[in-house]
């Protein structure tokens, strides 16, 4: 499994160093994907204890970091709004022990097959829907619960701020120069040492302390856990479990998609000798999952952002992944009010940022113009989840993508057949 296995005080010192470096990105992010899920801080915080951890001890994948995903955050969103946070903790259950299944029954390669387009179609609605409700909280109010019901309330909402705070409201000024901040350290060398979001996050706080906005509010994360377990094993019911079982199917595909996607990236940016256990990965989510639904954590995915940090930061072995998540648990655990010194709005301009990226309009802009099957597959998916919702989305998407490639195959069948049925001199003029 890679160079993963290979312990030495080379790598411990490697997996050190990197482990904390993941950990300063995770913190700020696990935050701001739980708030845009509509789930308590402590709850992201959760995920990415057990994603770094629990995951970590078991993954298949050594370099790649789990925890709450922004890729989820619409789904979760969704799941928070119709069935609760009780609702969303058997949800997540129930998906972790179908992705424990599909790692015992062995289909890790079958998530490869999945459409690339499709994928990215998902991950650009994602972007759009995470965007359009940050730049709410951006405003100092809440999240809407729908993406068309966000869009159409804007002009409203800012009018809100104006009339509440002045011409010029703090709590959208922070979240700009945060945007601001961002952007400008992404154009530097220092983004290959330091993501832009943790500099932004840093110093809009600091400038923040001259002024009254909303900031973060974190349950103690220790009592978290034990109330959120104690409550779990008291109250289990299986008397509206059919209830859940088909949002935990789609949890668990995307899930499961979005993890294993980011794990062959990952075998592309390491120098590993030997690519991830897809199937040993997924019995590793499995677990993760479960034991993150039954303590009061998110859904979680191994995360592109964090496991691309890890690799940049020099990350060795599993060692890494595992350290980040006790860091995260130790300083949340002791320290949880350094983190109420964060401003909201800081964390809505992180993910106004990170939903931007997701969209990528470069790459959609590239994809319109050298492939058009692939881009009408991305733009039915991307449609789909904007207008309806993501498993809805997701099924358009799929659905879109069989009729094309099949009408691909029928084309390259029909050409095969007039080439067979030319004239032998025919054919060999024509070669």
């Amino acid at each position: 499994m890679q160079n993963s296995n290979k312990y030495n005080l080379s790598s411990y010192r490697a997996d050190f160093m990197a482990s904390l470096g993941v950990f300063i990105i995770a913190v700020p992010l696990s935050i701001g994907i739980a708030l845009a899920s509509g789930a308590p801080p402590a709850a992201g915080l959760i995920a990415a204890v057990v994603g770094g951890i629990a995951v970590g001890i078991f993954t298949g994948a050594p370099l790649v970091v789990s925890g709450p995903a922004a890729g989820l955050a619409a789904l979760v969103f969704e799941f928070v709004n119709k069935f609760g946070l009780e609702g969303l903790a058997y949800i997540t259950i129930l998906g972790g022990i179908l992705q424990f299944l599909f790692g015992a029954i062995k289909l890790g390669k079958l998530f490869t097959y999945v459409p690339k387009a499709v994928l990215n179609g998902m991950l650009a609605a994602i972007g759009v829907l995470i965007a359009a409700g940050q730049l709410h909280v951006m405003l100092g109010l809440g999240v809407p619960k729908s993406f068309l019901q966000g869009i159409l309330a804007l002009p409203t909402a800012f009018a809100q701020t104006i009339s509440a705070q002045g011409l010029f409201p703090p709590v959208l000024i922070l979240g700009l120069l945060a945007i601001l901040i961002q952007v400008t350290w992404a154009r530097t060398e220092l983004k290959k040492i330091i993501p832009a979001a943790l500099p932004a996050v840093l110093l809009v706080t600091l400038v923040s302390f001259f002024f009254s906005v909303p900031r973060v509010e974190i349950a103690p994360l220790f009592s978290t856990i034990a109330d959120s377990s104690t409550t779990f094993f008291t109250t289990l019911s299986f008397d509206k479990i059919w209830l859940y079982i088909g949002p935990a199917i789609v949890l668990a595909i995307i899930a499961s998609a979005e993890t294993l996607l980011t794990a062959r990236a990952v075998d592309g940016l390491s120098d590993a000798k030997k690519d991830s256990d897809l199937n040993q990965e997924l019995l590793a989510q499995g677990v993760g999952n479960t034991l993150s639904g039954i303590i009061g954590g998110l859904p979680i995915t191994g995360v592109i952002v964090r496991s691309g940090a890890n690799v940049t930061f020099g990350a060795k072995t599993r060692l890494s992944t595992i350290l980040h998540g006790a860091w995260v648990l130790l300083f949340v655990g002791i320290f949880p009010f350094l983190l109420e010194t964060i401003p909201l709005t800081a964390l809505a301009a992180v993910l106004i940022v990170t939903g931007f990226k997701l969209f990528n309009p470069v790459a959609v802009f590239n994809l319109s113009k050298r492939n058009n099957r692939y881009f009408l597959m991305w733009a039915a998916t991307f449609l789909g989840i904007i207008f309806t919702n993501l498993l809805y989305g997701l099924v358009i998407g799929i659905f879109a993508a069989v009729i094309l490639n099949a009408k691909q195959l029928m084309a390259s069948v029909n050409s095969l057949q007039k080439t067979n049925k030319q004239p032998r001199s025919q054919k060999s003029f024509s070669a």
